[in-house]
């Protein structure tokens, strides 16, 4: 550390470019359209992080319950995510297998 320098100050600055540089890879994931069905996973990613940076400022004690209590409200947003995914998925191959149908039976 330098001196005069608090030692959170590197841990804040680090979690800003780790910000910077997740969400230019989270904007290239929605471009291509990789994040469908996976954004509560990659929220959740993000928040652990920013968790760690926590745990190295006030140590683990205290940080596990928060950790706890993102996990207890996340996952099911997580597991929502993924289902509505898969569920919008389901509906697409099934109009598409309808359409195919209606245009054979022409």
């Amino acid at each position: 550390m330098y001196p005069n320098c608090p030692n959170y100050v590197p841990i804040l600055l680090a979690l800003a470019v780790f910000g910077i540089v997740y969400n230019r890879w989270v904007e290239r994931l929605e471009r291509r359209g990789h994040d469908r069905g996976y954004m509560g996973l990659i929220v959740a990613l993000g928040c652990t992080v920013t968790l760690v940076g926590a745990v190295i400022i006030v140590g683990l004690d205290p940080i596990r319950w928060v950790f706890a209590c993102f996990v207890a409200s996340g996952t099911p947003m997580v597991v929502g995510s993924i289902s509505r995914y898969c569920r919008a998925r389901a509906r697409q191959r099934q109009q598409c297998l309808d359409h195919n149908d209606s245009t054979i039976r022409r």
